[in-house]
């Protein structure tokens, strides 16, 4: 009888799909969930990296545009974020591979190399776009786009290249942190909880711009680099199964502290009252009413340049980690060497950030730039999640972690569905680039959606 107990157990942990070894949670030790260890890991800087500085101004238009109505979708988008996410911890510490990695070993060399081609052209392509958001904040103060630009290479290639990946870890994460600053905005504005609650039950479905914004806002919930760099970032923290638990609670909480993000944003844009933001300089005068000139640009500057040099320590080390993965160049613990001891790592790193900064200075259409940006994560994504889905439901995963039961039909079904989401906005893009693209897309250029683009000059800040 115990032991038809113990299996029965163990049946319904395989049906629930979050059943795993012994881990540290299921011990009886206890679990200090506050401790700083636990709130600072790959989980949570993924998803810092997550809320960029273009999903800060999609949020941003999102609130002056149409209220608090967008609101209720970033919280409904949490357990989407977190399921996407949880998998990399399982397939990356019962693997020890990164993501392209365990692609190479399962589908094969030439879809290995596939995903990572299109990894690759994103990775490029979104330092371009977050390089390009610091130089729009530093326009802001005065300064040249060159100085904003190469500010940004320089903090992101001295840190990896001097510090090992907790190091980075850590100081992503606390640059990612200030992105809370709009939580602070929030307040400030002092928002009625009533108009907020019932803003988050008006919809309007009926208007093609909230529809296309509503796109917006799901594809920006998981980005391929999430993925790879996630998966990649636990086996270089070499986390075993006894630390599983752990790297879920602080993937949980960045997928909180990420939506929180969004919706503080969404709150202070609605409570702001603006109209139409087509700029970073809107955004800021949109702050001046409550904190003034002064502050109202060292909180846009602290919660953008934030997000983007996060950002591009997730994107440029994702990358690397994929191309050195499939290419089987050096090993997963190479950040945590030095680039004389693992030299093809930290030279594809150094080129996917030149060959960004070079992008950037050519004077290149930005806007047309992040329309490509756009379709390549709306291709990307829904084969990354894809093949994501297949191999932890496969014999990739033991059978006690593996994706099973009800927990694998209705992950299936959210995958789907944003996945389908997200190629449509990125092949819409493609078809309709009069309209700017609704994710990724950089400070100082225009808002992600616009009731209608002007003929004339763009409204840029110095591009």
């Amino acid at each position: 009888m115990a032991s038809e107990a113990t299996q029965s157990s163990e049946g319904k942990k395989e049906i629930d799909g979050f059943a795993s070894a012994p881990l540290q949670g299921d011990s009886k030790e206890p679990v200090a969930w506050f401790s700083f260890s636990r709130c600072v890991g790959p989980g949570l800087l993924a998803c810092l990296a997550d809320t960029d500085a273009g999903c800060l101004m999609v949020a941003a238009q999102s609130g002056a545009k149409w209220g608090y109505s967008l609101g209720l979708l970033q919280l409904l988008l949490i357990p989407v974020l977190f399921a996407a996410q949880e998998l990399t911890v399982r397939l990356g510490v019962y693997t020890q591979m990164g993501h392209a990695g365990c692609i190479k070993q399962y589908f094969g060399t030439r879809t290995a190399w596939f995903t990572t081609t299109l990894l690759a052209a994103e990775g490029v392509l979104a330092t371009v776009s977050e390089m390009s958001g610091i130089a729009a904040v530093m326009e802001l103060w005065g300064m040249t786009r060159l100085v904003g630009t190469l500010v940004a290479a320089v903090t992101v290639v001295t840190t990896v290249f001097l510090c090992k990946y907790r190091q980075i870890e850590v100081i992503g994460i606390t640059l990612g942190l200030f992105e809370l600053t709009f939580v602070v905005t929030m307040v400030y504005f002092h928002p009625s909880p009533s108009e907020i609650f019932a803003g988050l039950f008006t919809f309007h479905f009926d208007e093609s711009e909230y529809l296309k914004l509503y796109a917006a806002n799901m594809g920006a919930v998981i980005m391929p680099f999430m993925i790879y760099f996630q998966q990649s970032a636990v086996v270089a923290r070499r986390l075993s199964v006894k630390e599983v638990a752990g790297e879920r609670a602080q993937t949980f909480l960045g997928c909180c502290l990420t939506q929180l993000i969004m919706i503080a944003t969404i709150v202070t844009y609605a409570a702001s009252r603006a109209k139409n933001l087509s700029s970073i300089s809107d955004m800021h005068m949109a702050l001046v009413p409550v904190f003034g000139i002064l502050w109202g640009k060292v909180l846009i500057s602290m919660a953008l340049i934030g997000g983007s040099l996060c950002a591009t320590f997730v994107v440029s080390l994702a990358a690397s980690w994929a191309i050195c993965d499939t290419a089987g160049w050096d090993d997963a613990f190479s950040v945590d060497l030095g680039p004389t001891e693992a030299p093809y790592f930290y030279g594809v790193f150094l080129c996917i950030v030149l060959i960004g900064v070079g992008i950037l200075q050519t004077g290149v259409g930005i806007v047309t730039l992040n329309v490509f940006i756009e379709l390549v994560n709306g291709l990307l994504m829904p084969i990354v999640i894809g093949l994501l889905f297949v191999m932890a439901c496969s014999d990739m995963l033991p059978a006690h972690v593996r994706v099973v039961g009800t927990y694998k039909v209705v992950l299936g079904i959210l995958f789907l569905v944003c996945s389908a989401t997200t190629f449509g906005a990125g092949v819409s893009s493609l078809l309709y680039p009069d309209y700017v693209p609704p994710v990724r897309t950089p400070p100082g250029l225009f808002l992600p959606i616009l009731p209608e683009v002007p003929k004339g000059p763009m409204l840029t800040m110095g591009f």
